[in-house]
């Protein structure tokens, strides 16, 4: 979904940096452990180094449109 809203908003890869991380790699890393991030599937919004918005297991076009959303 979050492929499909990229490609059908490009203003959303202007304003937005998207860095994928891989959990089956960084799943007790740092990079996820500091964040809290319980499992795959989890899109964390962070604005000035604050997490300002979280989805996790949500799949759903409008919640995760409503998170970019935020980023602009």
């Amino acid at each position: 979904m979050l492929t499909k809203l990229r490609a059908s908003y490009p203003i959303y890869n202007k304003a937005i940096t998207f860095i994928n991380v891989d959990w089956d790699e960084y799943g007790r890393h740092p990079v996820t452990t500091e964040r809290n991030i319980p499992r795959r599937s989890t899109l964390v919004l962070i604005r000035e180094g604050r997490e300002v918005g979280r989805l996790v297991a949500q799949t759903g076009e409008q919640a995760i449109k409503s998170l970019l959303d935020k980023a602009l």
